[in-house]
């Protein structure tokens, strides 16, 4: 997941038969450079990102369906948007998480997750992500005049992002909630 969010290919998720993602009303974003998806969304299915310049938002019908979403599944499969391509529900459950209210069925799958460890190394990984999350949840007044992230997806790629702050060692408030902002910005410049 880390590797998708800096970038670069999504992991391959056995999604099997959930169509969670494409029925929880999430908003989809669609960004300049995706001429194929861009291509095969209807112009009228899409607005613009509030400060994000070039970016495109598919919203969801009354149903939270994704305009693309059909009887048989992604009507653009082949050409559906990166956020669909990189979306991968096991961040929550990496992160000790919901995917949050009105998601039902992300919950249950998430709920089903689990992961195997090689060694040591990944349990203390999977803890220090766990309590990355954990501290941005409890925590939202220690980052004054910061955004915040608040979505449960933002929190969980929040604490992907910085859970090194929180391995081997439990830092103070002050230090967890700086060491987090700078973290997430060191990862989204070596990113970009």
């Amino acid at each position: 997941m880390r590797a998708a969010l800096a970038g670069g290919p999504g992991m391959d998720v056995a999604c099997g038969d959930c169509v969670g993602c494409c029925t929880s009303s999430y908003s989809i974003k669609v960004r300049a450079h995706e001429a194929d998806a861009l291509r095969h969304i209807p112009p009228a299915k899409l607005a613009p990102s509030p400060g994000e310049p070039g970016t495109q938002l598919m919203g969801f019908d009354a149903a939270g369906h994704c305009p693309m979403f059909g009887a048989g599944g992604c009507s653009i499969y082949p050409y559906r948007p990166e956020t669909c391509r990189t979306y991968d529900c096991r961040i929550f459950t990496a992160a000790g998480m919901q995917a949050g209210a009105g998601r039902t069925m992300i919950n249950e799958r998430v709920a089903r997750w689990q992961f195997e460890f090689a060694g040591e190394d990944g349990r203390r990984e999977q803890r220090a992500v766990q309590a990355a999350a954990s501290f941005l949840r409890q925590h939202p007044v220690r980052f004054p005049g910061g955004h915040i992230p608040s979505r449960p997806s933002e929190v969980a790629v929040a604490a992907l992002k910085s859970y090194t702050v929180f391995l081997d060692r439990v830092p103070g408030d002050a230090e967890a909630a700086t060491g987090i902002v700078e973290a997430c910005r060191a990862f989204d410049q070596r990113a970009g």
